[in-house]
């Protein structure tokens, strides 16, 4: 009897010690985002000059205006760390074309900046599995994010 009732006391430990799966991590889609309310009245100098910098980096492959770039980043609750994390993004862009002779094509460019903005959301594996590429090779695509150096940062959808 007392077998029975330790083997079936073991039986729902066990049970109840089972791990329900994890949901897997979604991406979001770019078309189901939407804009939030500007939640800065605006932005410091300091971070103006920031923005300024990273709107110049990207204009070629993110052809948003300065303005718009400041209205962006006055939507975020937490500007500061969302320019720490798009100047990480700007360096690591910089520092791999600076070492490329020729300069690559627009949209070679393109791809590059569409890998270090999955790399700023996600792991360095993630983001290589997740972002497609058709230009860069996948040992130019590491190289590229050898040179990203900031944690990933997933987007929070509520």
């Amino acid at each position: 009897m007392k077998k029975t009732l330790y083997s079936l006391l073991l039986l729902v430990f066990l049970i109840s010690c089972k791990k329900e799966p994890a949901e897997p991590q979604k991406v979001p889609q770019p078309g189901t985002l939407h804009q939030t309310e500007i939640l800065q009245d605006s932005l410091t100098a300091e971070q103006l000059q920031k923005v300024t910098k990273i709107q110049a980096v990207f204009a070629n492959v993110y052809p948003v205006s300065l303005e718009e770039s400041i209205t962006n980043f006055e939507r975020d609750l937490n500007p500061d760390n969302e320019i720490r994390i798009w100047l990480a993004m700007a360096d690591a862009y910089e520092k791999y074309l600076s070492g490329r002779t020729p300069k690559p094509e627009l949209k070679e460019e393109k791809e590059i900046f569409k890998l270090l903005l999955s790399r700023s959301m996600m792991p360095e594996e993630e983001a290589l599995e997740n972002t497609e590429l058709k230009i860069v090779t996948p040992a130019e695509a590491r190289k590229v994010l050898s040179y990203y150096n900031d944690k990933a940062s997933p987007i929070l959808v509520k």
